[in-house]
């Protein structure tokens, strides 16, 4: 099953050959589906996990014909790091690949939730990454190569204030690291996972459903990944990680995710908007009057809002992030900036460039859409519908900030 899952994505077998990988936390989940992947790409499979499960997925490595160690570590603890370091040397001399998989979480208000909650979440996510980092960036530095993942999440979510906030700061890590060593061969990225079918994730549905208002059924099933309808299988999600790792180069820096490779090589797919209408883009929006432009403007943003409101939760909440971090406000202040923009263009001697400050960070945020989409939008109608779309929308605000600026 992994072999022809990850030779579809045109990984070839052994292609990290005599490479040597180390996994936090890999005794079930993600983890140990990634395992299995780097073990079938080639790697001698280090699996740092706290459980006797590590020690079934060394056996399981073994039996499909891979390379794995099971050393039993708690990444809380100094100590234990020190002596995987050891065991990793000792038995393969060297080290290539670092995947800071491991974590706990708890679920709760912020209210709730105790002191040691946020203490535990932050010597095991945080700590513990920092130190894995340090203790085995030297052996790659020494020879100038190697791969560093952290894995990260949806911030700001509700009910797991500490666990999101240590995987907002894994990403910083990263990309901070990242920018440290630009001029080495050392790449260092982070991974989205997006929501995987895993324990981890069965376990949290039963904690966080009940808050949400939720079953556990619809709070695992709310379409937030791309092409899948639920949860991701955690060998797509692997095979997607995996990619990932063996072209790190490429990702150095940045966050990656398992979908635009899965989407790349049609292993899965958008579903069509059947309501979803062909718009045209060349229309003569420079023959509209400034009213006819903002009134474009605020059915642009309420279109956008519904549209918003229609997805799942958690991406619900990452759309909302994105508008808010690229505009500057919320939509609904946006809209309320709009008016008070109304008001103000009857009087000559109002000061406009704050106002025109914002529909440029709107028009380019539109921009900045048309290029996600064509990261994560692989079928071709699909996309042009996105994409024309979202033009209509970049040109109709520029239009509109002419029409100002004229008047």
């Amino acid at each position: 099953m992994i072999s022809l899952f990850i030779e579809k994505l045109e990984l070839e077998k052994n292609c990290l050959y005599n490479k040597v990988a180390i996994i936090t936390g890999a005794g079930r989940g993600i983890g140990k589906e990634l395992a299995r992947c780097l073990a079938w790409l080639g790697a001698k499979v280090v699996i740092a996990e706290i459980t006797p499960e590590g020690k079934d997925v060394e056996t399981l490595i073994r039996k499909e014909g891979g390379e794995a160690l099971y050393v039993k570590t708690d990444v809380s603890k100094e100590n234990d790091i020190l002596n995987l370091e050891k065991s990793i040397l000792e038995k393969y001399g060297k080290v290539d690949i670092l995947v800071n998989n491991a974590i706990v979480y708890a679920a709760g208000t912020l209210m709730e939730l105790p002191m040691e909650a946020w203490d535990e979440m932050y010597h095991v996510n945080i700590r513990g990454a920092v130190f894995t980092i340090k203790t085995f960036l030297p052996h790659m530095l020494k020879q100038d190569n190697g791969v560093i993942v952290n894995v990260t999440s949806a911030g700001g979510t509700p009910y797991m204030a500490p666990y999101f906030a240590s995987k907002v700061a894994l990403a910083s890590i990263a990309e901070s690291l990242a920018a440290e060593l630009d001029d080495t061969n050392i790449s260092v990225f982070t991974f989205g996972p997006g929501m995987v079918d895993t324990p981890g994730i069965q376990e949290a549905a039963r904690l966080l459903a009940p808050k949400f208002g939720m079953t556990e059924h619809e709070f695992q099933n709310q379409g937030v990944n791309p092409g899948y309808d639920g949860l991701m299988p955690a060998e797509h999600c692997a095979a997607g990680w995996a990619h990932a790792i063996v072209h790190a180069k490429e990702h150095h820096g940045q966050i990656a995710s398992p979908f635009e490779v899965l989407l790349k090589f049609g292993l899965i797919c958008q579903k069509k908007d059947s309501s979803s209408k062909s718009l045209e883009t060349k229309r003569n929006l420079i023959s509209k009057s400034v009213t006819e432009l903002l009134n474009d403007v605020d059915t642009i943003l309420l279109s956008l809002k519904k549209e918003i409101e229609g997805l799942g939760f958690f991406a619900k909440q990452w759309m909302k992030k994105t508008f808010i971090k690229r505009c500057g406000m919320t939509i609904e202040k946006f809209l309320e900036m709009l008016d008070e923009l109304k008001i103000k263009l009857v009087d000559p001697e109002s000061n406009l460039a704050w106002h025109v400050n914002c529909l440029q960070k709107l028009a380019n945020h539109f921009k900045q859409n048309i290029e996600d989409a064509k990261g994560w939008i692989k079928d071709p109608d699909e996309l042009e519908l996105a994409i024309e779309t979202l033009t209509y929308r970049s040109e109709s605000v520029l239009s509109l900030i002419e029409k100002i600026s004229i008047s």
